[in-house]
């Protein structure tokens, strides 16, 4: 009897045992789990204010510019010795760094000049062709474009398509736009377009309300050959370092400079000066990067800063 109670309490006693250190695993899971819990939603809320702070840095970035801009990009004549083309690198601040850099967006072939009308329309439609071939993109995408952009439904000979086309497309049919684009990442959804095409396009061309001219101070020497009918490389390559040198001050001196006199060129859809530009910027907060775009174009008041035409964040 007395060996059946010692036994029997030697097993409650190993049993409170057992069940203590069950509870002391229980509670140290418990723990661990709200420890790890709290860690993170404090990563969490760390990679959140981190993102905030970003994107609003960017943003900051992007009024920076817009002043850069106001008070160096002046309406007369614009060039790349202004301080708005100097390049912004990445410069250290509290946790994180902000950089970036303003392109003239005029130094480009505007897309939309498809749909221009008056005496530089046929010079800039011109301009274009030639750009296309120089960077072997089918002639049937440049009539695809105008299409796109133009308002009318009537079909372009040679690869140009209107709604009937867009909506004979299996998986997602639409409407072509009829109206100009904004950005050129629109033209991905033009017949024809795919992203190695528009990747080749993409650093000589741009998207603004028509019509805009191209501004020879700040264009790539493969635009200044697309403006210039019979300008080869060689003779673009010594335009821009001669304006490298003394930027142009105007279209006429611009003339004066050409490697021949016999190139063809019409005035109409050259410039000296710019309206528009591109911002891009890049804010770094902790272990978090923001990316932000904006278009500006100049405002007619000389008194107040370029217009934000349109401005993205990522």
């Amino acid at each position: 009897m007395a060996r059946a109670a010692l036994a029997k309490h030697r097993y409650a006693r190993g049993a409170a045992i057992v069940m203590a250190m069950l509870l002391a695993a229980l509670a140290a899971t418990i723990a661990a789990t709200l420890l790890w819990q709290q860690q993170r939603w404090a990563g969490e809320y760390e990679r959140r204010r981190d993102q905030v702070q970003a994107q609003a840095l960017a943003m900051a970035g992007v009024q920076w510019a817009r002043q850069i801009v106001f008070e160096n990009a002046p309406p007369s004549t614009v060039h790349l010795g202004q301080p708005w083309a100097f390049r912004l690198p990445s410069t250290p601040i509290e946790n994180g760094s902000i950089g970036g850099y303003i392109t003239d967006a005029q130094g480009r072939l505007n897309v939309n000049n498809l749909v221009a009308t008056g005496p530089g329309a046929t010079a800039a439609r011109a301009a274009l062709q030639r750009l296309f071939g120089e960077l072997g993109v089918p002639a049937t995408l440049l009539n695809a474009i105008a299409d796109w952009v133009d308002a009318d439904d009537q079909t372009t000979d040679g690869g140009g398509a209107e709604d009937n086309y867009y909506l004979a497309q299996t998986g997602a049919p639409g409407l072509a736009a009829n109206a100009p684009v904004r950005r050129v990442a629109e033209l991905l959804s033009v017949r024809g377009a795919d992203p190695m095409l528009i990747g080749r396009l993409r650093p000589f061309v741009d998207a603004l309300d028509a019509p805009t001219a191209i501004n020879v101070n700040t264009a790539p020497a493969e635009v200044l050959v697309a403006a210039i009918g019979g300008l080869d490389a060689t003779g673009a390559a010594a335009l821009v370092a001669s304006r490298t040198q003394t930027p142009f001050g105007s279209i006429a001196d611009f003339r004066s400079r050409l490697p021949r006199s016999d190139l063809n060129i019409d005035e109409t859809i050259l410039a000296v000066r710019s309206d528009w530009f591109v911002v891009s910027i890049e804010a770094r907060q902790g272990d978090t990067v923001a990316r932000a775009r904006a278009l500006f174009r100049r405002s007619a008041a000389a008194a107040e800063w370029p217009t934000v035409v349109w401005q993205t964040i990522e």
